[in-house]
This record gives C-alpha cells, structure tokens and sequence, in this order.
C-alpha cells in the first residue's frame, strides 16, 4: 500500500474553499488607495501591511551580525535559460523566483494572496477589469524604478504567442489589453468575468516585472537574466554547471544576508548527499528517502533535513503530433503498457500515492477522479492486445528523459514498453537539451513533473490549451481541443465551490478521454538538507524556496558565526 501524507485532504479543501472565498469577495467595490489595508474580508485577501513593507526593524538590527558569505546550493537540475519568461517551471522557476524576478503578488502557503509588487488590487463589479497599485519605489537591478509601463509592456510582450513566453497561455486567454493608468496604476482589461485572475498571476511562471524593452521581439535565447526585483541578481550562468547571484543591496523587502549564491548542478542525490556531508555544498533539495532517515534517526549528524511532501507530481506526456501518436489507439497502448504502481515501487521506493491529474490524494478533486476517471492500470496483456490491433509497424518511439533524476524512470518505463512489443530509443539528454527538445516537440514520450499550486485547472489549463506558438513552452504534448478551452474559459468565471467542481468533472472527463497524457501520481522523496551552520532557510512543502513577504526561502538564509 502507498502511504499518504496525513493532513493533505485537509489542507486542500482549506485551500480551495479560500480561493473561492476569494474569488467572491475580490469582485466590485469602490477603488481602494494605493496601499491596502486590512478589510473584513475572507482570510484569503486580507493584507498586512507590516507583512508587505521593508524588512522589520529587528531584522535590520541583526544584519551586520548575519551578513557575509556565498551559500553553495546543491541543484537537482541546471537553470535551462536565463530567460526570464520561457523557463519558468521546476528548477528554473524555483532559482529565479528566490533571487532574482518578483510577480505582483503570491500565493501564501496558509492560501492568502499576498502583495509584492503590487500593494493592492480591486475588480469592477463583474470582475471584468482588474485594477492594480504598485509599490512605490521599487528598483529594479540597473537601479531604474518599477512603474506601470513596465508592467504593461511585459504583459504585451508575453502575450504575444511569437515571443514563445510561458506565460502566453495563462494571460492570452484572460487578457484583452492592458493600460498604464498612472506611474503606479496598471489596469487590465479582461476577456469577460474573471474572478480568478489574481490567483492566475500569483507566481512568476505567468509573469514576473523586467524593465520594459529588455528583450527584442522573439528574443528567445539570451545569456544572462535582465534586471529583475528581487533580493539577489544576476552574475553569471555557466549551462551544465551552475548560475551565481550576488546581493542586491537596494532591495525594497530589505537586503539579504548572504553576499551570493551559487547554484552548482550535481544532478545525482547520492552525489549532492556527499557533498552536503563533506561540505562542499551547504543546502540542497531532493535528497533521497534512503539518506533522510540517515539524518533523522542521527545516524549522520551536522544536517538538518526536511521533507517537500507537496512536490514531486509526476507524469507522462505523448507528442500527439508525432507520427506515432497522433493515433489515439496507440497512446492507449502505451498507457497499458506502464504501469505507474510498478514505477513509483521501483524508482521511488513505493513512497508517494498514485492520482489521476495533479491534485493531492484524499482531496475533493481526487474524489472525483476517482469516479468519473478511473486510473487505467498497467496491463502488459492489456497492451499486447491494444498494440495488435494498431498498425504499428516497429518504428522506435523516442522517449526523451533528464540526466540525474529521469535516469530510472526512464529505464523503468522503457523496459515496460518494450515488454508489451514496442520498440524504445531511450535518450537520456542534459537538462537544457532536454527542456529545448521538449519546447520544439522533438519526441513521441517525454516525462513530465510539478506540484501542487491550489487549483487544477486555473494551474493545469495551460498545459492543454490550444494556440500556443511553434515552440510549446506549456503545451509540450502539443494536444488541442477547443471544446476543453471553452470549458477551461467557463471554469475560471465560476464563484461556488459545487461549480467548479461539477464543471471540473467535465474537464476531467474531457482530458482523460483524449488519452494524451498518463499520471503516475505523487512520489514522497523529496527532502530539503543543510549543515548546521547554515540558519533561516523555510520552505512551503512545494520543493521551492521563494522569497516571501515576512522571510523564508533564501532571502534571510546566513551563516551563524
């Protein structure tokens, strides 16, 4: 049996029922000064300003006694690109959202909206306009400050589908046009209701603020990040290697401790494991559940881990425009032929529980799946029969995987599908390879990872909606039903819990019927570890180590001396 993490049915059901408090409470009003102030709202808007401000003056006195030093962050994978818009998932999104790029505002991990750049946000009575304030002097890393022409140029520049940005397809579908109302007032015009708006632009995977012309149009390959908000900026970025930030001492939340961080890619966690031990690394993340325990039982001391037990989703997605399958015969054969139980025993040492679709197991979305999609099992004799009456004819089908962490899956999953009958070229390809074959479709299967981020459709729908350009950085599986669109449009303008999840049903229906994607689920490896001497680090559970408004993640991460 796979066991599950205690608690997660409950944390997700607060979640959802705060988003869509949220979502009714957000709607209509007069517009509110530029900075917020606590309201009688549900908990998911209400804003502290002492939260959003500058660094607290306790935190201040403290920082000639914390400050100094380069913490050596032990990374999973590399940061694919620098670009600040293209990459913005997993690992990239993690480096760049704790250093370097900033959104308007954040997702808390108790699921209150929280300002960061922007200070506050109000919507029309229908929630067709949305009105944000932003913070006033703000520096971007050139020293220029942040006003809502810059806002507003980024938010064009990512809409357009030819400059290949992720975040194309959260704000092309709920985005008419947007104005500069003022230095520091940004209007966005929607495309009809959309209440959920604010949780769509919560992190920096929709959108992050650069100074307005920093990338040419199309610019899609770059060699460093353009000056971003946060706490850290960039220095350098050797692919394969490592990325360096240093400190950025003009930072409105407050400079940070550390003089820099180099993120060094080691993409083996028995590798990072040794490393943290001898100290050549002070911090990494995915450590493995044979070494964790190690630590905790103390059987290895001068470490603290802790566990990322709402990371690690896990699944695999089918090219549908390769010539193999764009036939939906053969993806079902496929789908029989692996079997996610026999993977997450084999790779992830049975820890972590098998879902349909990225949602936590126990949750009022899985009891759904679990009624209207039911998991089609791995059934090798199942898959025999299915590929027999395909006409497949022995081509290689190219499964594409990351160096490091993708190496077993991979293995496993391409010894299945060769048990059933089908022919495998397994590549096994550094990151940056990896992530580029993936964008300009050059594969039949790739695997595919995330998180849980508060909402399955309002986070998932870019990964299936249609009209992304040539190079797919969200809709890798390159699958298109306008249908599912219109449904996905829909969902977002719903405000009642037994809505969304009556329309989530036929989402879920819709997207399991076209079988371009097989879940395995959740896996409950993942373990952050430091040495002692390292102090400050937080974490959400999510595997990410963001920069919050009151500390956390690598912003007020020091040496103790």
């Amino acid at each position: 049996m796979n066991p599950r993490v205690p608690g997660l049915r409950t944390l997700a059901s607060a979640a959802l029922g705060m988003t869509l408090l949220a979502i009714a409470a957000a709607c209509g009003g007069s517009e509110p000064p530029p900075t917020a102030t606590a309201t009688p709202t549900p908990p998911f808007l209400k804003v502290d300003t002492a939260q959003s401000t500058a660094t607290a003056p306790l935190e201040a006195e403290r920082w000639e006694e914390r400050h100094g030093g380069t913490l050596i962050f032990g990374s999973a994978k590399e940061m694919t690109s620098p670009h600040p818009w293209t990459t913005t998932i997993s690992v990239d999104q993690a480096i760049k959202e704790s250093t370097m790029l900033e959104p308007l505002i954040q997702l808390g991990a108790d699921g209150k909206l929280i300002p960061m750049l922007a200070t506050s946000w109000v919507a029309n009575d229908d929630a067709s306009v949305w009105t944000f304030h932003l913070r006033q002097g703000v520096l971007f890393h050139n020293g220029q400050e942040m006003t809502a022409t810059d806002v507003a140029w980024d938010v064009n520049y990512i809409m357009d589908a030819e400059n290949a940005a992720r975040g194309h397809n959260d704000l092309g579908p709920s985005v008419a046009s947007v104005d500069v109302v003022d230095r520091y007032t940004v209007r966005f015009n929607m495309r009809g209701s959309q209440p959920s708006f604010p949780l769509i632009i919560s992190d920096i995977s929709a959108m992050s603020i650069i100074p307005a012309n920093s990338l040419e149009p199309g610019e899609i390959t770059v060699s460093e990040t353009p000056p971003g908000t946060g706490p850290f900026k960039f220095a350098a970025w050797v692919p394969g290697d490592r990325t360096e930030v240093v400190r950025f001492d003009d930072y409105w939340g407050g400079k940070p401790y550390l003089d820099g961080i180099v993120f060094k890619l080691i993409s083996s966690s028995t590798g990072r494991a040794n490393a943290l031990r001898t100290k050549e690394i002070q911090l990494t993340e995915r450590l493995s559940p044979i070494f964790a325990p190690r630590v905790q039982s103390g059987d290895i001391g001068g470490i603290t881990v802790s566990p990322a037990t709402l990371s690690g989703y896990e699944r695999i997605s089918f090219n549908v425009e390769s010539p193999l399958f764009h036939d939906r015969a053969l993806r079902l054969a496929a789908i029989y032929a692996m079997d996610m139980e026999k993977l997450l025993d084999e790779v992830y040492f049975g820890l972590g529980a098998l879902v349909s679709m990225p949602v936590p197991p126990g949750s009022v979305w899985d009891d759904i799946l679990q009624d209207c999609c039911p998991r089609r099992r791995g059934d090798v004799n199942k898959a025999k029969e299915a590929l027999a009456a395909t006409t497949y004819d022995g081509t290689p089908l190219r499964l594409i995987v990351g160096r490091g962490q993708g190496e077993p899956v991979g293995e496993s999953l391409a010894r299945q599908l060769r048990e059933a009958g089908f022919v495998v070229d397994l590549q096994i390809l550094e990151q940056g390879i990896y992530e580029e074959r993936q964008i300009v479709g050059d594969f039949d299967i790739n695997t595919r990872g995330g998180g849980w981020t508060g909402d399955p459709v309002l986070y998932g729908a870019s990964g299936w909606r249609c009209g992304e350009g040539e190079r797919r950085i969200s809709n890798t599986a390159r699958f298109c039903d306008p249908e599912l669109d219109r449904l996905s449009d829909e969902y977002v303008r719903l405000e009642s819990l037994e809505e969304r999840l009556a329309m989530f049903r036929q989402i879920a229906t819709r997207v399991y019927d076209a079988a371009y994607t097989k879940d395995m689920g959740w896996s409950y490896d993942r373990f952050f570890g430091w040495i002692d001497e390292v102090k400050g680090f937080e974490h959400r559970g999510g595997g990410d180590y963001t920069r919050h408004p009151v500390g956390g993640g690598l912003w007020r991460v020091y040496f103790e001396k």
